[in-house]
């Protein structure tokens, strides 16, 4: 057994444990004193090898380490409650996945329409505005863009795959 291997195993067991009164989860306990120990064999010939420093690096630096792992975990709490974040189930996942499918294929479809279509099915369907809005900013006939928007629609359902049509229907509400 060469001095390394000696040192690990004189101090893990006691470093994971005092790494674990702090962090509380064996599982980091032990990676945070394996890190400590890479550190310290990596940096070990630059420093004092008396049983005294070593020991004391080793707890310090074990100690730091926790310190920083709970703070870090301090953020991470942090910010998913002002992001409001909740583990969603696989049924969610999947929908917004479909969701997600759907709305590229429109987007896709949008681009393949003529200009001035593209523009008021964009903002009649996708930003929401009413006939006469769209009138106004485009300086067009109310006949006009309700031709553009059922011309937009009508491409839109013909090259739309046919199993993403229900989905269509609930967006466009």
């Amino acid at each position: 057994m060469g001095p390394e291997e000696k040192l690990f195993r004189q101090h893990y067991k006691s470093l994971c444990h005092f790494a674990w009164k702090f962090v509380g989860e064996s599982s980091v306990a032990e990676d945070l004193v394996q890190e400590a120990f890479i550190t310290f064999f990596r940096e070990k010939q630059r420093m004092d090898e008396s049983e005294s420093f070593v020991r004391n690096y080793l707890y310090t630096a074990v100690r730091f380490s926790c310190l920083k792992y709970i703070r870090h975990e301090r953020v991470k709490e942090k910010y998913w409650l002002q992001v409001g974040f909740k583990e969603e189930d696989d049924h969610s996942v999947e929908l917004s996945v479909i969701h997600t499918e759907v709305i590229n294929e429109v987007y896709r479809i949008i681009q393949e329409m003529p200009t001035a279509c593209q523009q008021i099915f964009t903002l009649g369907y996708l930003e929401g505005l009413s006939n006469l809005e769209i009138t106004e900013r485009l300086q067009i006939s109310v006949n006009t863009v309700k031709t553009q928007k059922q011309r937009g629609m009508k491409m839109l359902l013909d090259k739309l795959h046919p199993e993403f049509l229900p989905f269509i229907i609930f967006l466009l509400k």
